[in-house]
């Protein structure tokens, strides 16, 4: 502006855009320039030549390469920008990748690029228009007083088949300590369940319990808000109070509302496809972890401040049950139906009455008062059984190995053990399975015994097993199977055998030496 300024003065006085470039030192196109628009403007009336003088000068920038936003990089977004849009054509709106999270796809895939960067080309290739920011107002939490609670709904792909789910979110409004539970329902029962399982992750209970107006917590509106049975029973067994919000503002919560939407994507939005709801549970929980220790945190990550929160907590004194207690018939095929799904149960219960404790995620069936198996619960209906179940009656009847659905549905890597070695000899398999369930080992220790054996390059067979697995030392006792013997271990036991054979050896020269001195004298 001051170079503006003593152009436009200098030309006043001399009117000529040679002398005030001589005078000036500045090039004759540079003042020409200046000239022109100080005059378009005077002639445009007072009100415009002032506008003019006070403006700041304007530059046309020449169009650079991207330095930073290089080929590989806007090819990444796309590929980001092309998943999300996949997603929502098959009704996955709520796991698309919001450009925070594709920020952080291109920083992992090693590329430096700031998050203004990416939003500006997501903006420019999506054609966005700019959106009003939103006011919020900034509140004040005490430590250990205030928990959120809410429920999100998504759609993961488990066992090879599309299936609705639901999390349940919980944050702590102090610390904003996140944690997450996946659910098949949305139910008293979850509802139940996943209080349990935050609070005993957490070792001690919150003051006050804060939620919207969901069904599983507010009984009816009539003379106002009153909780459900089933929050009575948790404020009994807890100790903890609770809080409604308004209906309609959700975002009276503050954190949950955010946090159910920052963990699903967090979890999801890049692998959206398991082999059962526990594996997704993992995953939850993983990404969950990492949100809880963010680095460059100012007061440090909520798993810090959360340990100020516990010494302001209640303690957690008792737990509330969450399960639902059925008593079934075994049928003849060894199973429990239960919501159209037969669940395995062992063979020499068939015909008899048993209980099942029906747990949101879990069925765990138990006669005479003892726990005789568990199951994972499945929302597709059909049948979920474990071959284990059924070894008597597989002693006696080898040949139904290879068409039963147990089979089917047993791991993959213990198929390929019986199609592999054991389709022409399925009794000497069934002996096998009947030996790891009895010594107290698991179907890991056979895959694991069968990696050894052709290590050692041995036929695969029941022998070689009893060789590896069941082998017994000269005093008729069992050796003990390591599935996991490391390498230091192997060394030490190694030191350890060969000191002692260095001190038996040495043990008997001694004495052959004392009996050499003996016959001497």
């Amino acid at each position: 502006m001051i170079e503006r300024k003593d152009i436009i003065s200098e030309y006043e006085q001399t009117g000529s855009i040679r002398a005030v470039a001589r005078n000036l030192g500045i090039h004759r196109k540079t003042v020409k320039n200046y000239v022109n628009e100080y005059l378009a403007a005077k002639s445009g009336g007072d009100e415009t030549l002032t506008a003019y003088l006070k403006s700041e000068p304007s530059y046309k920038v020449p169009q650079r390469d991207r330095t930073v936003l290089t080929g590989e990089v806007r090819a990444l977004i796309d590929m980001c920008l092309r998943d999300n849009e996949e997603k929502r054509q098959r009704g996955d709106r709520k796991l698309c990748m919001k450009a925070s999270d594709i920020h952080t796809a291109v920083g992992r895939a090693g590329f430096k690029v700031s998050y203004s960067s990416v939003c500006k080309y997501i903006r420019t290739t999506l054609g966005h228009a700019e959106e009003a920011d939103e006011c919020f107002i900034r509140q004040r939490y005490s430590p250990g007083r205030d928990c959120e609670f809410d429920w999100g709904e998504m759609y993961l792909t488990i066992d090879g088949r599309r299936t609705k789910l639901y999390i349940a979110v919980f944050t702590m409004a102090y610390s904003n300590y996140r944690s997450a539970f996946i659910f098949l329902h949305q139910d008293t029962q979850a509802f139940l369940e996943s209080h349990r399982l935050f609070f005993r992750e957490l070792g001690h209970v919150p003051h006050r319990m804060v939620y919207d107006n969901m069904r599983v917590a507010v009984k009816d509106f009539v003379g106002g808000k009153h909780p459900t049975d089933a929050l009575v029973r948790l404020e009994a067994a807890y100790g903890f109070t609770h809080r409604f919000c308004n209906a309609h503002r959700g975002n009276e919560k503050g954190h949950v509302e955010r946090s159910v939407e920052v963990v699903r994507r967090a979890a999801f939005c890049r692998v959206d496809t398991f082999e059962s709801v526990k594996a997704a549970q993992v995953q939850v929980a993983y990404a969950c972890s990492e949100l809880n220790t963010p680095l460059g945190v100012i007061g440090g990550g909520a798993e810090q401040k959360i340990e100020e929160e516990w010494g302001c907590m209640l303690p957690l004194v008792r737990e509330v049950g969450c399960f639902e207690q059925r008593d079934y018939t075994v049928d003849k095929y060894g199973t429990v139906v239960i919501g159209k799904v037969h669940y395995s149960v062992p063979d020499h219960l068939v015909g008899k009455k048993v209980t099942a404790l029906l747990y949101s995620n879990a069925v765990k069936v138990c006669y005479r008062g003892e726990v005789v198996c568990e199951h994972e619960r499945t929302p597709l209906n059909g049948w979920k059984l474990d071959i284990m179940h059924y070894l008597t009656t597989l002693r006696r009847k080898p040949g139904a190995v290879a068409g039963s659905v147990a089979l089917y549905m047993l791991r993959d890597d213990l198929k390929l053990i019986f199609e592999s070695h054991f389709a022409e000899s399925p009794a000497d398999f069934v002996i096998l399975l009947q030996k790891t369930r009895d010594r107290g080992l698991s179907l890991d220790d056979i895959v694991k015994a069968e990696k050894c054996i052709r290590r050692r390059r041995m036929h695969v067979t029941l022998d070689a097993f009893n060789q590896v697995m069941f082998a017994e030392d000269g005093n008729g006792q069992e050796k003990v199977w390591h599935m996991g013997t490391s390498s230091k271990d192997i060394e030490k036991r190694a030191m350890d055998g060969l000191r002692g054979v260095t001190a038996l050896l040495a043990s008997g020269i001694n004495g052959q030496n004392a009996a050499g001195h003996g016959a001497g004298a």
